[in-house]
């Protein structure tokens, strides 16, 4: 009978330490949603929807590569095209967002950013919302790179729209 208890307590305990694995991989690492550089781009978010583009300056290094949808962006073409989404819409959001950051054991450190962006044209007074991926490279507390991807059919159309009005 003792032998079956121990048995028993044995194979409860071994199978508890089964669940995870560590892997030291360079592209494995760690993600923390409360961290530092998380809530940097959380506040960024929040600037970025109140219209308040300055703060990004901040952060972002002067000779970050900035992308969105694969175009590379110099820091002030990149802050001017977020600020021009200010003239082309209204009700800016971002929805549903979901910030975490990974330090990869190589040492690189990305905020991955999710979210539901949506406003309402100010040419059209059509609404819609795009999902939208990006990313933030850290680097000795600045972002050295950034990288957009969203649906660019009826934002980009918008914008389009935007510029024939400015020619």
């Amino acid at each position: 009978m003792n032998k079956l208890i121990i048995i028993t307590i044995s194979f409860l305990l071994f199978s508890c330490n089964q669940g995870t694995v560590i892997d030291n991989g360079d592209w494995s690492g760690t993600i923390n949603a409360n961290s530092d550089e998380s809530k940097i781009i959380t506040k960024l978010s929040k600037s970025y929807v109140d219209g308040n583009f300055e703060i990004v300056a901040e952060y972002l290094a002067d000779d970050a590569v900035n992308t969105v949808n694969g175009v590379i962006y110099s820091k002030e073409e990149w802050i001017a095209g977020y600020k021009r989404d200010h003239d082309i819409f209204d009700n800016i959001q971002q929805n549903d967002l979901n910030i975490t950051t990974m330090y990869y054991n190589n040492g690189r450190v990305f905020t991955n950013h999710w979210l539901t962006w949506s406003g309402t044209s100010k040419i059209t007074g059509e609404t819609n919302t795009a999902e939208y991926y990006g990313y933030w490279e850290w680097k000795d507390g600045k972002v050295i790179a950034t990288g957009g991807i969203l649906d660019p059919t009826w934002y980009g159309a918008e914008i389009m729209r935007y510029l024939e009005t400015q020619n």
